[in-house]
């Protein structure tokens, strides 16, 4: 038995306990703390290790294909949730197809569905609201800690994926009329925030600060970003910290104090630049996640066969 990864995988689920206590107390709070302190610190750190990783495509420059895809879709001013769908799906060519035409000809196809998809509520929905935000920070981080516990078979890995799975059910009907008043400072800032309660429980005029169903709500989202980003940090296996450069370290701490320092100076302004940073680590992190679910039907079909 690894005794470091088990002491990990413990940690995990301490981390993942705090994240839910403290997503109870203070759910509009905690959010906005996290995605302003943790969050900052977690995107330069897995952009830089994601460079290192070649963003896991096949070719060298195959980031820079999707790079260029987004920005021509800016450029069009094409709707959100289009430019989420192209990368997302342009990523998964990239990683499965090494040919030159045929990667052309599988995008063009991908282009040509999203055409028809894309005038789908629901999935205008899903690749413009909840892949950037939740699907991102819950169903991705679930998918890296179920691969885990495929590949290592130990107990603490499959005890911290279930850990994970139950927290946010545990949210919805434990402590229901536990929760801090929100702030007004929470009030002002979590309009970032805002949309997916709106959007999620299908009324823009809900009260989201008092209604029950949107207070639980939050605690999910709460306990979502927080443990993605503590997730992050426990990875020392994975992301090796101590290989990081000097230099690589000091640049990453400097753009972390200066992005911080900024939301003291002006929140609102300092979440326009994090959407931006979080927007681009999510769609760097797109071959990552594809690769992700490929290694869980991977050990999933070899499991079956013995």
């Amino acid at each position: 038995m690894d005794v470091n990864l088990t002491r990990i995988n413990y940690y995990n689920i301490l981390g993942m306990l705090v994240a839910a206590c403290l997503a109870i107390i203070i759910p509009f709070e905690l959010v906005l703390i996290s995605y302003a302190i943790l969050g900052p610190l977690h995107y330069f750190t897995e952009i830089s290790w994601l460079n290192g990783k070649q963003y896991f495509t096949l070719k060298k420059y195959d980031v820079f294909v999707i790079g260029a895809v987004v920005l021509v879709s800016i450029l069009l001013k094409l709707p959100y949730s289009h430019a989420i769908y192209y990368a997302f799906g342009l990523s998964f060519i990239l990683l499965v197809i090494p040919d030159t035409i045929m990667r052309i000809i599988a995008f063009v196809t991908i282009v040509a569905l999203g055409y028809f998809l894309l005038t789908n509520n629901i999935l205008r929905t899903i690749f413009g609201l909840y892949l950037p935000t939740l699907i991102h920070v819950y169903v991705f981080t679930g998918s890296f800690l179920l691969l885990g516990a495929l590949k290592n078979k130990t107990f603490s890995g499959y005890l911290a994926f279930f850990t994970f799975l139950i927290c946010p059910v545990m949210l919805c009907v434990l402590f229901t009329n536990m929760h801090s008043t929100p702030t007004q400072w929470a009030i002002h800032n979590y309009k970032h925030f805002a949309n997916i309660n709106t959007t999620t429980l299908r009324s823009k005029a809900i009260d989201i600060y008092n209604n029950k169903a949107s207070i639980m709500l939050s605690r999910f989202i709460s306990f979502a970003y927080t443990y993605h980003y503590i997730n992050w940090f426990a990875k020392t296996r994975v992301i090796n910290w101590h290989h990081i450069t000097v230099t690589r370290s000091v640049i990453i701490g400097i753009l972390w104090i200066a992005s911080v320092g900024l939301y003291f100076y002006n929140y609102q302004l300092a979440i326009r630049w994090l959407y931006i940073l979080s927007l681009a680590h999510v769609i760097l992190e797109f071959p990552l996640n594809h690769r992700s679910f490929m290694g869980i039907g991977k050990e999933m079909r070899a499991r079956f066969a013995t």
